[in-house]
């Protein structure tokens, strides 16, 4: 009788807490692991989907080809040295800004539980436009569905689930 109640015990702690997971923690790991894998697209400069998809660079020449990072010379085959805007360029990743402390809008992503997922979203209005693209700007992408963060939430999904059933 003994190792029958155990098990009616067993059953109902664990309907209990796959409730509580299904109800709040799973929203929880979606959202925290789509805020790092969308952050993890400024890092990489490029946003992964299967594989990272690189982002097109920074324009660096204007409409006559010329270089816009560096000053003019005269003397044939030398580039001249970097202006103000080139220096402030060296070595700054894409979609960062120069004197704002740089992520904005990587710091401006988030996630808000909505009844049956989660919604990413920016409040910075420029978001879509480098997100998408446009006929000026080249697409960055840095936010939308990916077989990659599926996995992740799946893999995290699937260890809480074993931890529930395993218990005893």
């Amino acid at each position: 009788m003994k190792d029958q109640d155990d098990f009616v015990h067993d059953i109902e702690r664990q309907a209990r807490e796959l409730e509580e997971f299904m109800g709040n923690e799973m929203l929880d790991i979606i959202e925290v692991e789509g805020l790092n894998h969308f952050e993890e697209s400024f890092d990489n400069e490029g946003f992964t989907d299967e594989v990272l998809e690189k982002w097109e660079p920074r324009k660096t020449t204007d409409t006559r080809g010329r270089d816009i990072t560096r000053y003019r010379t005269n003397r044939v085959g030398k580039a001249g040295e970097l202006n103000r805007y080139g220096r402030k360029n060296q070595g700054r990743k894409i979609l960062t800004g120069h004197d704002s402390g740089g992520d904005k809008l990587k710091n401006s992503l988030r996630g808000d539980k909505i009844p049956g997922g989660v919604e990413f979203a920016s409040d910075k209005e420029y978001a879509e436009v480098h997100n998408e693209g446009s006929d000026i700007m080249p697409k960055r992408q840095f936010m939308g569905s990916s077989k990659q963060l599926d996995e992740n939430i799946l893999k995290k999904v699937d260890r809480e689930l074993d931890n529930i059933f395993d218990r005893k």
